[in-house]
């Protein structure tokens, strides 16, 4: 005989595998819950189970030594069938649906089930809290209020479980998502988007004297300093550069490494004469560190400076581009007084 399923049956299955609740150890707070069942219900099997694609797993039982038995023998298939509903059989062995059952032929003998659903938030029947005899019988109408009730305290337990794990998925996802750059520790090309876009915006939206500048800068002789002294060596001038900016720049102000060789900065709160002299301040703090360091090279970094405009809808991207264009200018002008 064909498996009795709803037409929601894969989505079902999708909502019990995000509850992770398969083949976890036994709990005490599901015990408990199953024993207070039997007590009540006054039989001598008590069941927690969840009705995978082909098995049905009992996450906590009293009364019966198997962890798991077969779907087509499950008593809880047909109970999923109707979620707003409690299946009461009396007799199992006089219910054509289950008298050839081999759990009700062998085994345990089962005669008599009562199974109240498992409801997820989506209205899904995970499974059951069942009880369970090996003579036929009956619940009074308190028994199954009784049963009905600790199924809805066990679904809420449930659900928050399934609400806290996914929050924790979230939080390690998040921790994931790293806006900070490895090597030096400033933001990376995603951080600083992320906290510029959403500076650009407030300054655009108030009224205030001070400026905002945005800067982009390269670095001069990264490149030499590899080739000649090994990548290590031009991981420790990156590292040595992010030093510089932070010490240059304000607390305040945004840094990040955005490439390899590439640094970007939004100065927030500035009057224009102090942000046009910024160049020339990191300038002169770079050949501050190439004197004291006593390191067997100089490095320096190419600057290009823009103001965000605050009556110009133009997005931070286009501005960065605006700032790399005066970057290689910058860079260009080194060069020839280099030469």
């Amino acid at each position: 005989m064909a498996l009795p399923l709803r037409p929601d049956e894969e989505e079902r299955l999708a909502v019990l595998r995000e509850h992770e609740i398969l083949d976890t150890p036994p709990e005490r707070e599901y015990d408990d819950i199953t024993l207070l069942a039997s007590q009540i219900c006054g039989t001598p099997i008590s069941l927690i189970s969840f009705v995978d694609e082909d098995r049905q797993w009992f996450k906590s039982r009293v009364g019966l030594e198997e962890p798991e038995t077969q779907r087509d023998d499950g008593f809880c298939t047909y109970a999923i069938l109707n979620p707003g509903e409690t299946l009461i059989v009396g007799d199992a062995a006089k219910d054509e649906r289950f008298a050839s059952n081999s759990l009700v032929v062998g085994g345990p003998r089962i005669r008599f089930y009562a199974g109240a659903p498992l409801l997820s938030k989506e209205n899904l029947a995970l499974g059951t809290l069942s009880v369970l005899d090996n003579q036929p019988r009956s619940l009074t109408e308190r028994q199954v209020e009784a049963l009905q009730a600790l199924a809805r305290q066990l679904s809420m337990r449930l659900e928050l479980r399934r609400t806290t794990r996914l929050l924790q998925k979230a939080n390690e996802e998040l921790k994931n998502l790293s806006l900070t750059d490895d090597l030096t520790g400033l933001y990376n090309r995603r951080g600083f988007f992320l906290h510029a876009e959403q500076q650009v915006r407030q300054h655009r939206s108030r009224e205030t004297e001070h400026s905002m500048w945005l800067m982009l800068g390269d670095l001069d002789g990264l490149k030499q300093i590899n080739d000649t002294y090994g990548h290590d060596e031009g991981s420790a001038a990156i590292c040595a550069a992010a030093e510089i900016l932070r010490k240059t720049l304000r607390e305040a102000d945004i840094i990040a490494r955005i490439g390899g060789d590439e640094f970007a900065a939004l100065i927030l709160n500035t009057l224009d004469d102090v942000a046009e002299r910024l160049p020339d301040r990191i300038e002169s703090n770079f050949q501050a560190y190439n004197h004291e360091s006593g390191k067997p090279y100089d490095f320096g970094i190419s600057v290009g400076l823009v103001k965000v405009l605050r009556d110009d809808k133009t997005p931070v991207n286009e501005i960065l581009d605006q700032a790399d264009r005066a970057m290689y200018a910058a860079k260009r002008r080194r060069r020839s007084v280099l030469r």
